[in-house]
């Protein structure tokens, strides 16, 4: 898709669709004299009375002849200046992508935005949520969707400073897209040597890439990891990315959880919904299109990302609940629940992580526990951590990109529900209830103490059913953009 921008743009050049975004200060002004330019010197009375009734904060379309053609007009609402978020002008660029009815379009875009906000930078946040809305996986379907994006043409007095701000956003954009991908796919291709593959594919862009196989893990007693992968055929990983342009800067780890598919184990998991366990593998793919993205950008940072890469199937070699497995951490972990596997997992890739690179910031993503659903929906992701001034810097890149993150207590009340009676720790709670709690607390024993550590519980947001501003039902890639802001913001 080819995104452009230009202080001047003719809409002749327009075959298909014309949008006019503005704010509900002079926005009818602005409108006016857009479709006055459109039209010549005179506007149709029916188009006079559809604007006077328009409201500035929704999308109207509208198809008319002019100038010897079929124009689509869509005319965005943006709302009352004040309330105008960089997150919401790209949400806009979203619902423009739904309200198009071309099936190959070419955009052209007017927006007074610009004029009526801080940031200069409208015309490109609106090209890039139209971007991440229009992306779609048909790779597995005879018959295409013929929808596509030919163009996008934007005009800005600010060209500058929107071409390289849509730069920055299509590398974050296409990270975004990697973890969509990584994740869709059914798990008969998705498997732990396809993830190897992906995250090899990084070395093209200056990441170190470690590989260690069960021999490797066998050596370095990550017991947790290699004990989830015992009923599968299919072999485990634990992998390591390091991105460093300055030792001087401090080391972040990103340490994701990469269960290819999670059939729950012994404890088998319901037939309802289990086919979407191909998605257990998304905290890894966001640690993968985070690099993808922050290396595309050359962005100057110290970050290593730490992945365990794990089938989780039923065998006669299966794990099976009473087990008891001594981790990477010689902390021993009795196995009450086979499905409980993300943090088992994650125990000795968080320990690698430690041992390895002694970073001073971890943050980790994992699809980790049903419960977080309940609690938040599909709306926000699960924010726990040890640190309250990670936690702000976290939220505000959250709410400055709009993904949603709410933090949620570690008090150690809760550590007497996932104590052993036979061995140090127990891999699920004793008692209903707290279920994302018990697992951060289960987490933070493989984590350094003087270690600022985040775990974002991304279980109802990576997915989600429903059609979503800047993503298709499906995978939403939930991450990538939120790291790429912190990490961009705090630590380049």
């Amino acid at each position: 898709m080819e995104v452009v921008f230009g202080e001047s743009l003719s809409l002749e050049s327009s075959k298909s669709v014309i949008v006019i975004a503005a704010t509900a200060e002079n926005g009818a002004k602005f409108v006016e004299d857009k479709l006055k330019e459109l039209f010549g010197t005179t506007i149709p009375d029916d188009i006079k009375d559809f604007l006077k009734d328009l409201d500035y904060k929704k999308i109207e379309s509208f198809s008319i002849v002019a100038k010897g053609s079929m124009k689509e007009i869509i005319i965005v609402g943006a709302g009352k200046k004040e309330s105008i978020t960089r997150a919401g002008v790209e949400k806009l660029g979203g619902y423009i992508f739904d309200n198009i009815k071309s099936k190959e379009a070419d955009i052209s875009v007017f927006n007074n935005i610009e004029n009526n906000v801080k940031f200069k930078t409208a015309a490109a946040y609106l090209a890039s949520g139209i971007s991440l809305k229009s992306w779609t996986f048909e790779k597995y379907k005879t018959k295409k969707n013929p929808q596509k994006i030919k163009s996008i043409k934007c005009q800005t007095q600010y060209v500058k400073e929107n071409e390289e701000e849509y730069k920055a956003l299509k590398a974050i954009n296409e990270g975004v897209f990697l973890v969509r991908e990584m994740a869709t796919e059914p798990s008969n291709f998705m498997t732990p040597d396809q993830m190897r593959e992906e995250a090899k594919a990084l070395k093209q862009l200056g990441v170190k890439v470690t590989v260690l196989d069960k021999k490797d893990m066998e050596k370095l007693g990550m017991n947790a990891l290699l004990g989830v992968g015992n009923g599968s055929d299919k072999p485990s990983y634990l992998i390591a990315m390091e991105y460093k342009t300055d030792n001087a800067k401090e080391k972040i780890a990103l340490v994701g959880k990469g269960l290819t598919f999670d059939s729950g184990g012994i404890c088998l998991k319901p037939a309802h919904r289990m086919s979407e366990m191909k998605e257990d593998m998304t905290g890894a793919a966001v640690v993968i299109g985070t690099i993808k993205a922050i290396a595309t950008q050359k962005l100057k940072a110290n970050i290593v990302g730490v992945i365990g890469v794990v089938e989780n199937m039923i065998s006669g070699s299966a794990q099976k609940p009473g087990d008891v497995v001594v981790s990477m951490s010689k902390k021993t972990i009795e196995i009450d629940n086979t499905d409980a596997e993300g943090r088992l997992v994650l125990a000795d890739a968080l320990w690698y992580a430690k041992e390895k690179y002694e970073p001073k910031v971890i943050i980790d993503f994992a699809t980790l526990t049903g419960a977080i659903e309940i609690a938040l929906g599909h709306e926000f992701a699960g924010l726990f951590s040890n640190s309250d001034e990670l936690c702000e810097k976290l939220i505000k890149s959250a709410d400055f990109v709009g993904e949603k993150l709410w933090k949620f207590p570690l008090h150690p009340s809760y550590e007497d529900d996932i104590k052993s009676d036979i061995a140090d720790i127990r891999n699920t709670e004793r008692v209903r209830g707290a279920g994302s709690i018990t697992a951060a607390l289960f987490l933070k024993h493989f984590v350094d103490k003087n270690a600022k550590w985040a775990h974002i519980d991304i279980a109802a947001v990576a997915s989600d059913p429903r059609n979503r501003a800047l993503s298709q039902k499906g995978a939403t890639g939930f991450g990538v953009r939120l790291m790429n802001d912190f990490i961009k913001k705090y630590y380049n």
